[in-house]
């Protein structure tokens, strides 16, 4: 009888029932407590402030980083405004400084109409050229090569031959194009007419084009103002007297293409130069706060991916365990149907 009961207590103690109830009890603080984890990991920072008292330090890194990025982001936007002014003013100044009695509403119908004027013109571009340092009231300078001022180039472009004779109604030409150049250079000035020193003769009737390319320096000051360093600018200028209609208008257009070089030797003193510096340490602190949210972001994607892991493995080992003690419930009922 002794026997019996301790074998029954010893089974009533060791049931399914019981062994179930208490791997559902730890089972259950198990889920609870990693059901924390996961609230707790996508709280926002206030939430996990007032929930553990954790500081928001990522928060305030990302807030620190957006107002540094919008004010270096508005700086750039002020010193493009001011790249793109100064090439539109510098346009326009080579407009007058070199197309003869220029004004700002002809750039769609500056023209001319006589073989004079086109030699007018070239010669009026070329002495402005030569004495560009006693007439510019920028800080324009000519494009030196090893030492050597780079020359204006005339080059002329034209049919092989051709033979037109509009009374006659007949014409006979060759199509293709030859090009013809000249070098001059600005340490040797022309007294006379350019154009006869240079011997220059157009056949307008073979004519296409008249290209006149000249090269220039100028430096950016403005930027010194607004706390920045200067850029070097150089102006690859072509004037271009266009008769491939041969209708008797020439269309004359200058066109600017510009190249933006760093200074290769500058000296700032004063407030300018401290100012500069201290924009410098701005770019460093934007360096530093982009590298610290970079760290942090990193940080925050591999807990996100190790509690992945960490979420798969604890479904797989509950859901078996629940199906271990759901078979183990089902043998002891079939071995033991009098206990229950």
């Amino acid at each position: 009888m002794a026997g019996q009961m301790a074998s029954g207590l010893h089974w009533v103690q060791n049931s399914p029932a019981l062994l179930s109830k208490r791997d559902g009890q730890q089972d259950s603080e198990a889920v609870n407590h990693f059901r924390r984890k996961l609230k707790y990991f996508f709280m926002n920072p206030c939430d996990k402030f007032r929930a553990r008292g954790r500081k928001p330090w990522k928060l305030t890194l990302q807030i620190l980083k957006i107002c540094l990025i919008t004010i270096q982001l508005v700086s750039f936007g002020l010193s493009n405004q001011m790249m793109v002014t100064f090439k539109a003013e510098n346009l326009m100044a080579f407009r007058h400084l070199f197309l003869k009695g220029y004004s700002d509403h002809d750039v769609d119908s500056y023209a001319v109409y006589t073989k004079s004027e086109v030699y007018d013109h070239i010669d009026f571009i070329i002495q402005q050229y030569l004495n560009l340092g006693n007439l510019t009231a920028g800080n324009h300078a000519y494009e030196t090569s090893g030492g050597v001022v780079m020359p204006l180039s005339l080059c002329q472009q034209f049919y092989r031959k051709s033979a037109i004779f509009p009374a006659n109604e007949s014409f006979h030409i060759d199509p293709h194009i030859e090009t013809e150049c000249t070098d001059i250079y600005p340490l040797q000035p022309l007294t006379a007419k350019a154009n006869q020193q240079v011997n220059l003769t157009l056949d307008f009737k073979r004519l296409l084009s008249v290209n006149v390319y000249l090269k220039l320096k100028a430096i950016n000051l403005q930027t010194v103002r607004h706390h920045e360093l200067p850029d070097c600018y150089v102006f690859s200028i072509t004037i271009t007297f266009s008769n491939k209609a041969h209708s008797g208008r020439v269309r004359i257009t200058l066109d600017n293409d510009v190249g933006i070089n760093e200074c290769k030797d500058w000296t700032v003193t004063g407030a300018a130069d401290r100012t500069i510096l201290s924009l410098l340490l701005f770019d460093s602190l934007i360096i530093l706060a982009c590298l610290g949210s970079l760290v942090l972001c990193v940080r925050s994607v591999t807990t996100g991916i190790q509690l992945q892991s960490e979420y798969a493995v604890f479904y797989q080992s509950h859901r078996v365990k629940g199906e271990l003690v759901r078979q183990n419930g089902v043998c002891e009922w079939l071995v033991h149907p009098h206990h229950h």
